[in-house]
């Protein structure tokens, strides 16, 4: 037979081996859910019941393999007070805490957090560094971690305070015995001695300012002497420009009247011209005064003003013959009306600015001499003549002696009750009125004049020198004096009005100055 030899299959395939128990799978599916089991165990040992949970040790002892929960122990007052502090975490909770539990579980940290706080305060009062932080905080914590610290600070800072007053007091001492000194010996010297030891006395601007006036005066001095020495016109004319404010202006001018031609003389220059009087050289103070009441803002600042030279001024305004010869001679064209009022020696009347320019100019041409319209300067130092009032005369009264204004016969509400003038509604032939301490006639009223000065709003940074201000509005120009038509608020001396300098009108007119010597 041969070995190799199989029954033949069944015709369904059917294998033996697959009616034998699959035990294998069972053991390892036995050992995989055993291990599921277990971990199950373990971890609901582990989460659900954990060992550190308390235990009955009754149930331990009766049953080894059973662990029953211990009781939850209660919180103690002094813990619900510790966690009532911590909740609040404000220096009220800690210190309660201590004030009721001085002897508490948690005092050491109550403490720490107060000390904390404290530590802050401190912290605040040393950036402060004053006497009130550091009392602040003493007040705060009286005896806080740094309470002896704080009372030290305190002593300390008074005692400087203490020693600085009376090193003030000592200093202020001293200075004030060194400015007496200075002041009594009242030198260059002793002020320059004051101001080496104190440069920053309450003296000092004082000191400085009398040094300045004595070496002022000094140079006064000396100036003098020289011009004293010299003797000449020119010499004293020197003194006069370097030292217009000086202390021998009046000697200066005084000897310049010795050897120039004396003020107030007259003069005319040709038969037709119009009689001129010199004026002196000198220092005046022009423009409203601080007192004037009825003063305008363009009339102000009151300033000195210093005239070096002599110069000569018509005794009256021109008048219609005078601007005649000029008609006549060619230099004027414009021929005004007189108003019906008559002409011949009353003030010219209906001239402009431009046609008082050419007559001036017209002079200059014919007499070889320098003519122009008066600058407003000139124009009050001569119609003031010294006077310091605001009015000539002094008063609204003394005034009718020299101005022809608007009086009680006139009517008019600003008229000066004070006056009845022979005319009221018009101009008076030239000079029938007072003449002023310079000679001058009509200088107030009867008809305003034109000036050469622009319209400016003001007198400051005017010219000092006597000089026409040409700053401003040139199309305007200055009128001075007031007219026939005018009450005492535009009689005064140092009254401005403004005109276009191509109107003309029945109130305005101009008279002339001359220089002297050219």
């Amino acid at each position: 037979m041969n070995d190799d030899w199989q029954p033949p299959a069944p015709e369904n395939n059917y294998d033996v081996r697959a009616e034998q128990a699959p035990i294998l799978r069972w053991l390892i599916g036995a050992v995989f859910l055993g291990a599921i089991v277990l971990g199950a165990l373990w971890l609901f040992s582990k989460v659900i019941l954990p060992s550190d949970l308390p235990v009955n040790e009754k149930l331990k002892v009766d049953n080894k393999t059973e662990a029953p929960a211990e009781p939850v122990v209660k919180k103690s007052s002094d813990d619900e007070a510790w966690v009532r502090a911590l909740e609040k975490d404000t220096l009220e909770g800690y210190r309660e805490y201590l004030a009721a539990f001085p002897d508490g579980k948690h005092k050491d940290d109550a403490q720490a957090e107060i000390d904390a706080y404290d530590n802050k305060a401190w912290a605040t009062a040393e950036q402060r560094n004053t006497i009130a932080g550091y009392e602040d905080y003493l007040e705060a914590w009286p005896e806080g971690l740094h309470a002896s610290k704080a009372k030290e600070r305190i002593a300390q800072m008074k005692a400087a305070a203490e020693a600085r007053r009376k090193d003030a007091a000592e200093r202020a001492a001293a200075e004030a015995a060194d400015w007496d000194r200075a002041a009594r010996e009242n030198t260059v010297e002793s002020y320059q001695t004051y101001l080496t030891k104190h440069p920053s006395g309450p003296n000092a601007a004082e000191a400085q300012t009398r040094m300045d006036r004595l070496r002022a005066s000094a140079a006064d001095t000396a100036a003098w002497n020289a011009a004293r020495g010299a003797d000449t016109a020119a010499s004293y004319q020197q003194y006069l420009t370097s030292y217009p404010q000086g202390a021998y202006v009046p000697q200066a001018m005084a000897a310049i009247e010795k050897l120039k031609p004396a003020a107030g003389r007259t003069f005319k220059d040709c038969d037709t011209c119009p009689v001129m009087v010199s004026l002196p050289a000198g220092t005046a103070t022009l423009g409203a005064s601080a007192t004037d009441s009825d003063a305008r803002p363009a009339e102000k600042p009151a300033r000195p003003v210093t005239f070096s030279n002599m110069f000569a001024i018509g005794v009256t305004e021109v008048t219609f013959n005078e601007w005649s010869a000029c008609v006549a001679g060619g230099g004027c064209t414009n021929r005004p009306s007189d108003n019906g009022w008559g002409g011949g020696n009353r003030p010219v009347i209906n001239v402009s600015w431009s046609d008082a320019q050419g007559y001036a100019s017209w002079l200059s041409s014919k007499t070889g001499q320098s003519y122009s319209l008066p600058s407003e300067a000139q124009w009050e130092y001569a119609a003031r003549a010294g006077e310091t009032r605001d009015l000539q005369g002094g008063t609204p009264a003394a005034l009718c002696a020299f101005a022809n204004g608007a009086g009680s016969e006139s009517g008019l509400k600003w008229g000066n009750s004070a006056c009845n003038d022979p005319a009221a509604d018009r101009t008076l032939p030239a000079g029938m009125l007072g003449a002023n301490k310079f000679g001058v006639k009509d200088m107030i009223g009867n008809v305003a004049e034109w000036t050469l000065d622009c319209n400016t709003l003001n007198l400051r940074d005017a010219p000092v020198n006597g000089e026409a201000d040409s700053r401003g509005s040139c199309a305007q120009r200055a009128v001075r004096g007031g007219s026939w038509f005018s009450g005492p608020k535009d009689l005064r001396f140092a009254a401005r009005l403004m005109q276009r300098r191509g109107d003309s009108n029945d109130f305005t007119g101009f008279r002339v100055v001359r220089k002297i010597g050219g």
